[in-house]
């Protein structure tokens, strides 16, 4: 009983120690483009409104820490990525005097910090397809938009002038500052080398917000992030 116990025990020191020695643990350096699109969705119950707002192409950059366990990884990260939207907006108001119209064109980009924590499948261990998914959670810190925007009152008289404004969050009508999701996607790992096509799912409203324009009316806007992520990641073994 002794002599089992005492194999018992030796059997869990090294299984303990087989584990500890498959962990491996790398520093990785990571950039990448965004298809970024934030998705919106105005619900007027004052203004005829119109909004198309289509992606724009920006980028990313940061640092991945990996915590390998054989075919399987964590692989948190740190990285600055930009997102945004290009945006089409047409607003009416139709009263006893006469029409007002708004149109705006132009394209926002939102800066953010964000932390995404990975699990990673790599078919062959250290080669292969992957297949990865995991959480995300992102600070915004700062942007720009730039556009045109396109006025004609009632009275007929029409102006023309520049969006060019940049985004501090100090002014809540910029939107929440704390975006969250989850990212998933396919890649590729030869080496130290990594390639990967993600989609992000924004699943935190950044505007929350409504504005009042009557007692029983207003205007609230909804957006979310959306996009798809090609990143390429040069792995260092620590």
């Amino acid at each position: 009983m002794k002599y089992s116990a005492t194999l018992f025990v030796t059997s869990l020191l090294l299984s303990a120690a087989t584990a500890s020695a498959q962990t491996t643990f790398h520093v990785g350096v990571r950039g990448g483009l965004n298809r970024a699109q934030m998705k919106q969705k105005a619900t007027d119950t004052f203004y005829n409104q119109t909004l198309d707002d289509s992606g724009l192409y920006a980028w990313q950059a940061g640092g991945v820490l990996e915590v390998n366990f054989g075919h399987f990884a964590l692989q948190p990260a740190l990285v600055f990525s930009q997102k945004g939207l290009q945006f089409n907006t047409t607003s009416t108001l139709v009263g006893f005097a006469g029409t007002d119209t708004r149109q705006s064109t132009g394209a926002s980009r939102y800066n953010w910090l964000e932390l995404p924590l990975n699990l990673v499948y790599t078919l062959h261990g250290d080669h292969g397809l992957q297949l990865f998914a995991g959480p995300y959670v992102a600070l915004a810190v700062g942007g720009h938009q730039r556009g045109t925007s396109n006025s004609r009152s009632w009275t007929g008289d029409a102006r023309t002038s520049s969006l060019d404004q940049k985004f501090s969050y100090a002014d809540v009508s910029n939107g929440q500052r704390v975006d969250a999701g989850v990212n998933f996607g396919v890649g590729y790992r030869q080496g130290p080398l990594q390639v990967q096509l993600a989609y992000g799912l924004g699943l935190r409203d950044l505007h929350e917000l409504t504005q009042k324009v009557s007692p029983d009316s207003g205007i609230t806007s909804r957006a979310y992030n959306r996009g798809a992520q090609l990143t390429g990641t040069y792995f260092f073994a620590l």
